[in-house]
């Protein structure tokens, strides 16, 4: 006879199942896949601070694919991660393994099992994982810093967060841990601001008010101001909201404009006033901050309250800030502007109103490289893509990689050299080569793209069409290889 607890051990981590993990890693960085090459360069010491192509030019070893795998289960190492999982078969009913199987049921949501485990084990609702992350299981909740099979955030999650408290857990509240270079950024209430899973879920904005109810430090543990920061910085503003009706701080003009405090966006702004704009720093991507001001504010200032008004869809007071002569296309952290982020959050409404004022949707940010279709695609915004395709300037690139066919005929009719894009280079190509897009290449040959470009690694786009073994791609750029040698 079996109970829940033994059907939880059934999907504890196994060595088989990482070492085929690892061997499907190993296969994709060889099949040329840049997105999977990435992983190298954020959980591998060799590859760090080189690029995805670096990866793929270099070439990797099943042993680093295994670092990689061990790194992304919340290991220093293969090593480590063996000597976790022959732990757990040693000693299945202790700490560690009632650890695992809580971490499991809360990201199921299962209040059940949770609470006969919290019942049985009662030092797990302040325990720290024995993975090198040392996080507790609030952290979980978050879903964030922990182990990426582990981060899932179940539509009961405030149920299971009630649980924990419950059973001690606010004695943890504000713990720090070994994530995101440990300190003030480790803590729960932050990894839950910053994190994405919740979000989706959507129970973002009550979880905040759980962990605040619970004590969390709404001003963070040094009193900076860090949650909301980071709330606004990774593109929450439902959080950060959620932390204002919390009694976070609210003193500077970026973080006004993003939670749609218009009566205080338009203080900051009367110079007879003189209110003060704190110092400011929002992460995501890393930049310079915003220095001490009051009217007038400097431009980056300025520009960031717009980016985060319009990210956070409060349009009147983007509208104040542009009557007020904000530009419409600054972008003071790595050249993100207020319609890429309005885009990506599918701010219809605000990307409008930015594209009348003079936005420039072909503008690409120095941290994704993406223009305003790159950023609507990025967040899943479709209606918005498409809006965006019919009534706005096209970068051929976005059409290529969104397989607009009609849209890439038109703008290589009006200028046919665009088939080498960008500048000239290829790429277009050897993207649509490595995706197996037949038509698009036949599209993009009758133009006249030069196959034989090749990037910086060497590779072109015949390489590509080897690599995924697309027999159909590969006799039409044999074909127009030939031609273009013979010319």
């Amino acid at each position: 006879m079996s109970n829940d607890s033994d059907a939880a051990r059934t999907d504890r981590p196994n060595l088989e199942q990482k070492r085929k993990l690892a061997k499907e890693l190993l296969r994709a960085v060889r099949s040329l896949d840049g997105s999977n090459a990435a992983r190298f360069t954020w959980n591998h010491p060799r590859f760090r601070g080189k690029t995805p192509q670096d990866v793929i030019r270099d070439g990797v070893s099943l042993t680093e694919a295994q670092h990689v795998i061990a790194r992304e289960s919340g290991f220093e190492s293969w090593p480590k991660l063996k000597e976790y999982i022959r732990l757990l078969e040693v000693e299945p009913g202790g700490p560690a393994a009632a650890f695992e199987d809580a971490v499991r049921a809360t990201i199921r949501g299962d209040a059940e099992l949770l609470r006969e485990l919290l019942g049985a084990h009662p030092e797990i609702a302040t325990m720290r994982s024995t993975r090198q992350h040392k996080c507790v299981l609030l952290h979980y909740i978050a879903a964030n810093g922990v182990e990426n099979e582990h981060q899932i955030v179940p539509s009961n999650a405030p149920e299971i967060t009630r649980l924990l408290f419950d059973a001690g857990a606010a004695q943890v509240v504000d713990a720090t841990t070994e994530i995101y270079g440990g300190g003030p950024g480790s803590t729960p209430l932050v990894a839950l601001v910053s994190s994405s899973h919740p979000h989706q879920a959507g129970v973002h904005a009550e979880l905040v008010h759980l962990f605040c109810q619970a004590g969390a430090s709404v001003n963070g543990i040094e009193d900076d101001g860090l949650p909301m920061a980071v709330a606004l910085g990774f593109r929450y503003p439902n959080a950060a909201e959620a932390l204002a009706s919390c009694g976070a701080r609210i003193d500077n003009l970026p973080t006004a404009a993003g939670i749609g405090q218009f009566d205080l966006v338009e203080a900051y702004l009367n110079e007879s006033l003189q209110l003060v704009s704190n110092e400011c720093h929002f992460p995501n991507p890393r930049h310079n901050g915003f220095s001490r001001s009051v009217a007038p504010h400097p431009s980056a200032t300025l520009q960031q309250a717009l980016v985060f008004s319009c990210m956070s869809g409060h349009v009147a007071i983007a509208k104040l800030l542009l009557d007020h002569g904000v530009g419409v296309n600054g972008g003071p952290r790595r050249g993100i502007t207020a319609l890429h982020e309005s885009c990506y959050q599918g701010e219809a409404e605000a990307a409008h109103l930015l594209l009348q004022h003079g936005a420039d949707p072909t503008l690409r940010d120095e941290m994704w490289e993406s223009t305003a279709i790159g950023w609507a695609d990025g967040g899943n915004q479709d209606s918005l893509t498409e809006w965006l395709f019919e009534n706005s300037a096209v970068d051929i690139l976005d059409a290529v990689e969104l397989r607009r066919y009609r849209v890439v005929r038109q703008l290589l009719e009006a200028d046919p050299t665009l088939a080498d894009a960008p500048h000239g280079s290829g790429g277009a190509l050897r993207f649509t080569a490595f995706k197996g897009d037949t038509e698009m290449a036949e599209l993009l040959l009758e133009f006249q793209a030069d196959p034989t470009l090749r990037n910086e690694n060497g590779h072109s786009a015949l390489d590509y069409a080897k690599r995924s073994d697309n027999q159909g791609i590969i006799r039409l750029l044999n074909a127009a290889t030939e031609k273009k040698l013979g010319e």
